[in-house]
């Protein structure tokens, strides 16, 4: 250290003492006499105690929240083995749909389930049947 860099360093450190003092005198920074740091103790104490409540309040939500959580993963678990259930269920009931289906193939045949009419010849059959059924009923009519 050179012989400026020592008289830098002390006039700061001398200005501060006497800032220091100069505050002190006009109330900005505490006088810690005894009582005063017994004043600050008991704030500090206090402060650790409102510090321990917080922290207690915290874990208490945290264990809360992991309950909660867990709750509700157990929740889906459930639900999840519902539903595989209910799927197994469903895929019973194709088989058997399609079991019973294979059985109604091995009935006896019928035209219809080798052939089916277009649509004009439907309407055909339909007109033809009203027709009959209309003139039949006139029919009827004049004969009773």
């Amino acid at each position: 250290m050179t012989m400026e860099g020592a008289a830098k360093l002390a006039v700061a450190v001398a200005g501060s003492a006497f800032a220091i003092g100069y505050l002190k005198d006009k109330g900005y920074i505490p006088k810690l006499n005894g009582q005063g740091y017994k004043e600050e103790v008991k704030r500090h104490n206090q402060a650790l105690e409102k510090l321990a409540k917080a922290k207690e309040k915290f874990y208490e939500s945290e264990v809360k929240r992991r309950n909660d959580e867990a709750r509700r993963r157990a929740e889906i678990l459930d639900a999840n083995k519902d539903i595989e259930e209910t799927n197994r269920a469903l895929e019973d009931l194709r088989d058997y749909t399609r079991l019973m289906d294979s059985r109604a193939s091995q009935r006896r045949p019928k035209l219809e389930d080798y052939y089916q009419p277009l649509d004009e010849m439907k309407i055909y059959a339909v007109l033809t049947m009203g027709i009959l059924g209309v003139g039949g009923a006139y029919g009827l009519t004049r004969i009773f």
